[in-house]
């Protein structure tokens, strides 16, 4: 939080000691001896500091700005907003400072002769040119001497640089991370620089910091930089991959609030189209990196689709070898879902909750494994063989790669863990080094953005087999792209979309409601009750309200907050995220006596509390989205504290893992999430939240995904207006064009297998895809059948 000012107590004093020094940032603890402070009723010849600092040196001297504020462990210190080295102010001070031992090779003597050619502000004059000490000493010596002031004040400089363009140290410390002494250049140069290259630097943040260094409006930098800005902030609030050239324009123009600006918008067009910064595509202009993945996802796929399988199955092979799991009876549908996913080197399967996907994938992991057992007879060497072709799942959520785990009775993961993807997003596997194995099947496949789907069709070697699972009407990934709903329409692969819903008894009223919904309309019945569903329509102000006495009527009939998941769409408003959370924790999870807390912002963290993962962490194997349980809250003096800090302790479906202070912004309360994050989960209660005030985030996708979490019962609470008005409103078009790159060699491809549902018995109505695909015989159900069946009336 930022302070004015105006607010700020001020404390110079020489640094005793640093208590701690975080490992992976700059926060530090510091004991400092006051020799002047503004601060009032302080008697105390000490003061406790806490705040990002550089690499400061104990016997230094400081003047800290900051807030007096009480730890409810450590008690009174001095949170630092900003901080200043306080260098000697004279010459014989700033003689010693370099001859002081804290600088190689500098002595009384040389340290005389700087201060005596540059003066009192020799040590600025150093950090912004070294060449100043030619002839005062060895060219070495002088480097050597500017590194040292850089690590020891070229940090600090860029805090002081920073707090004027009102960038606070944390973010200043990580421009130093990035760009070490080329940061304060950057700042106060070409800060248009960060909107292309540094992650937390937004264009109106980086033209504040121009306008401030007197850039011009019509700078053509400046331009550059609102054009990309626009271009990736449309892209990902929206999911576009590319715009048109008049919309990246116009919506470049609005962004600098300024119409007559566009021919200097479209001159930067051009230059950064020049830098392939971006690309033009027959008037579609894409960033560099979307436009690549869109093209490469396109490649990937009909590489996949071309290739053979390494040996030989044949259809008649993968008829025979069907298995099903636990004795389970599959109908004619689901047979033939099964036998042309394995005939396909590429296949969609999608449905709706309750259509069956999940024991067609169960049945799919037993009959390969039947199929490869079978094969591995001829083999030279039968464990290498099923090692080299086993089953691999996937799905881009932790919860739903556990589920399928639970399901099929084999090892799933995440896709960032398949492809080994570090936190600078470089996947281990990529096309010069593939994964191994003969069938991968990757389920939640609605929420694959085009960039990551890039990097996975990347890493898949030819002639292995994939399966893509998923819910087409779910919402669309958080990223760019639209991947699975193109896939679909490209009808450029084999497909079976599954409509028969099997789930019966508990759960069947809400998928016949999510059928209501994909159609467009709320079900005729939504008001009325009934034994897995209820209604709740309540004014916008009193669904807090409701909610709460849902909430405590579950609790007393035993359901968990692991069970039990709150859904609404925004963070804001007070049906939003962050007023039902903290609503949803006083019920959960009351405060108790002597109860240990962690306060982060506005959120107060518990032991026993349910959260949830905001950023990927591929080194620990957390991904955004992954829930978790608060086991442990642990303060930095407790026994058996190696850390030596506060922290929390948050279980992961058995994988423990701590969280020191300074990383809990990864970390929020998951009692209530977006729809978004929920998606990939199933939980055994959903109570969704929808108002009127919820706006533009009302559409049919949001409404089909919230109440598809639920597994046995579901609450719906709000105004019927929201409700109505999601189910009527389909999601807004994303602008991507990976369907007609698809179509674009269709017929060079091998001609890919589209398979619609069977009808059901006894409408007498031949399924000619599912001939093509060889899953089922041309003559099946003709027994009774004449070819007049088949022709119109006349």
């Amino acid at each position: 939080m930022a302070f004015p000012t105006a607010q700020l107590d001020k404390i110079t004093g020489t640094l005793q000691h640093v208590i701690f020094a975080s490992s992976d940032s700059y926060f530090k603890i510091l004991s400092v001896q006051i020799d002047e402070a503004t601060l009032a009723d302080w008697d105390a010849p000490e003061i406790i500091v806490t705040g990002t600092f550089a690499d400061v040196q104990e016997g230094s001297t400081y003047a800290f700005y900051g807030q007096v504020v009480r730890h409810p462990k450590y008690g009174q210190q001095l949170k630092v907003v900003r901080y200043e080295n306080e260098l000697p102010p004279d010459e014989n001070g700033l003689i010693k400072y370099f001859a002081s031992g804290q600088f190689s090779g500098i002595g009384k003597k040389t340290a005389e002769k700087i201060v005596d050619h540059l003066g009192l502000d020799a040590v600025n004059l150093i950090l912004d040119d070294v060449s100043v000490l030619d002839g005062i000493m060895k060219p070495a010596t002088a480097q050597k001497l500017a590194r040292n002031l850089q690590l020891n004040l070229g940090l600090e400089r860029l805090f002081q640089v920073g707090n004027q363009y009102g960038l606070g140290a944390d973010l200043a410390g990580r421009l130093y991370d990035q760009y070490g002494h080329e940061a304060e250049t950057i700042l106060t140069t070409d800060p248009y620089r960060l909107v292309f290259e540094f992650d937390g630097i937004s264009f109106k943040i980086a033209d504040g910091i121009g306008q401030k260094n007197g850039h011009t409006r019509d700078d053509l930098r400046r331009i550059q930089a609102a054009v990309y800005a626009t271009m990736m902030n449309v892209s990902f609030q929206y999911g576009h991959t590319f715009l048109t050239r008049d919309q990246l324009v116009q919506t470049t123009a609005q962004l600098l609030r300024d119409q007559q600006l566009e021919t200097a918008i479209t001159a930067a067009i051009a230059q950064l189209l020049k830098d392939q910064i971006l690309v033009d595509e027959d008037g579609r202009l894409y960033a560099a990196a979307l436009y690549q993945a869109e093209v490469q996802t396109a490649q990937d796929l009909r590489r996949l689709l071309r290739a053979p399988m390494p040996f030989d199955i044949t259809s008649e092979a993968i008829a025979a070898a069907v298995v099903t799991p636990g004795h389970m009876q599959l109908d004619e549908t689901q047979i033939a879902a099964v036998t042309a996913g394995l005939n396909a080197q590429v296949f969609l399967l999608t449905g709706g909750p309750g259509t069956g996907k999940t024991t067609i994938v169960r049945t799919i992991v037993a009959t390969w494994h039947q199929l490869l057992a079978q094969q591995a007879k001829y083999a030279d060497n039968t464990k290498d063989f099923l090692k080299n072709y086993a089953v691999k799942l996937a799905s881009p959520t932790g919860r739903a790669a556990k589920r399928m785990t639970e399901v099929t009775g084999y090892d799933a993961t995440t896709i960032h863990r398949l492809l080994g993807i570090a936190d600078l997003d470089e996947p281990e596997f990529n096309a010069d080094n593939p994964i191994a194995g003969g069938l991968l099947i990757i389920d939640e496949a609605s929420m694959l953005d085009i960039e990551l789907t890039a990097k996975l069709l990347a890493a898949i070697p030819s002639g292995m087999k994939v399966i893509i699972v998923g819910d087409a009407d779910q919402l669309p990934s958080v990223g760019p792209g639209n991947v699975l709903a193109d896939l679909v329409a490209s009808q450029a692969l084999a497909h079976i979309e599954l409509e028969t819903i099997y789930r019966q008894g508990r759960g069947s009223s809400i998928t016949t409601m999510a059928q209501d919904i994909k159609n467009g309309r709320l079900p005729a019945d939504f008001m009325t009750n009934q034994r897995d569903r209820s209604t709740f329509m309540v004014a916008p102000d009193q669904v807090a309200t409701a909610i709460e006495q849902v909430v405590k009527a579950a609790i007393k009939k035993g359901y968990t907050a692991d069970e039990l998941q709150i859904l609404a769409p925004m963070y804001k408003t007070t049906a939003g995220v962050h007023a039902l959370n903290a609503m949803a924790q006083a019920l959960f999870n009351p405060i108790k006596l002597a109860q240990k807390s962690l306060q982060f912002g506005e959120t107060i963290f518990r032991r026993g509390d349910k959260v949830l993962q905001l950023e990927n962490d591929s080194e620990r194997d957390i991904y955004n989205g992954d829930m978790g349980q608060i086991v442990a809250v642990q303060y930095k003096k407790d026994p058996g504290n190696t850390e030596n800090e506060d922290s929390l302790v948050v279980d992961f479906d058995g994988k423990e893992l701590v969280y020191p202070k300074k990383q809990l912004n990864q970390l929020t309360l998951a009692y209530v999430t977006t729809v978004h994050k929920a998606q990939g989960n199933e939980f055994r209660l959903v109570i969704m939240a929808l108002t009127s005030r919820f706006g533009l985030m009302l559409n049919r996708n949001l409404l089909y995904t919230g109440i598809t979490r639920a597994k046995e019962a579901l609450i719906l609470v709000g105004e019927y207006e929201a409700f109505a008005r999601a189910a009527q409103t389909p999601v807004p078009m994303r602008a991507t064009w990976l369907t007609q790159r698809l179509h674009a060699e269709e017929n060079n491809v091998t001609q890919p297998v589209a398979v619609s549902q069977p009808t059901p018995p006894g409408t007498k109505q031949l399924t000619t895809q599912l001939i093509v695909a060889q899953a089922v015989s041309p003559m099946i159900g003709m027994a009774d059948v004449t070819p007049y069946d088949f022709m119109g009336k006349t």
